[in-house]
């Protein structure tokens, strides 16, 4: 089992890919592939929601997807 922050890449037609992320975090280690144990998710946001009286509209911000913890061979 490996720690780490590995983001999960846009998968087409759907979310994120996860299981690449886990298998790109376990080779950086020295390991094969991996599975995820654990997953964190956070909201990444343009400058322009700083801007004061602003109102936010759709785009302004995605959610971003992290494996933090894989089950490596």
């Amino acid at each position: 089992m490996v720690s780490g922050r590995q983001v999960c890449p846009a998968a087409p037609g759907s979310g994120a890919d996860c299981q690449a992320a886990a298998d790109i975090l376990c080779r950086s280690k020295g390991y094969g592939g991996g599975k995820s144990l654990g997953v964190d998710a956070t909201e990444k946001c343009s400058a322009k929601v700083l801007i004061p009286g602003r109102p936010r509209e759709p785009g302004d911000c995605r959610t971003e997807n992290f494996v933090t913890r894989a089950w490596c061979q």
